[in-house]
């Protein structure tokens, strides 16, 4: 009797050590999410592995999200191009020129962390920004 309870138990070990395996490879959710590539009214951004470690390359993918932010939110870009084409003598010549015009607005820009993701492949650590609520 005690060695039909021994081989149960060892039976009944095996069977939850083999359900907790599959149970972690499922909580494992390795998919992109969708936020990298449609990050909504926020933005994403990314940062490959770091020299100085795993803290160094979070802050360097949240610099790069702040960074991409300020331009989105806080700088306003005018741009013009002008084109002229003169034709003498069977021959013509066009001459274009472009002006720029970069300006800082004078609003806050405040923006918090919302999501990260670290892809198992490729160990880049993705950032999402997105408007404070604060």
């Amino acid at each position: 009797m005690n060695h039909l309870r021994s081989g149960l138990l060892a039976l009944l070990c095996c069977i939850f050590l083999a359900s907790c395996a599959a149970v972690g490879s499922v909580n494992d959710n390795n998919d992109r999410p969708a936020w990298i590539d449609n990050p909504g009214n926020g933005v994403s951004a990314s940062a490959g592995i770091h020299i100085r470690g795993k803290t160094a390359q979070e802050e360097l993918a949240i610099q790069r999200a702040r960074e991409e932010y300020a331009k989105r939110f806080g700088v306003s870009i005018e741009s013009s191009q002008t084109f002229s084409t003169t034709v003498a003598s069977g021959r013509s010549n066009t001459v274009g020129a472009q002006v720029s015009h970069e300006e800082l607005k004078q609003v806050d820009v405040k923006a918090e962390v919302k999501a990260k993701w670290r892809d198992p492949n490729s160990d880049v650590l993705w950032i999402w920004l997105v408007p404070s609520t604060h």
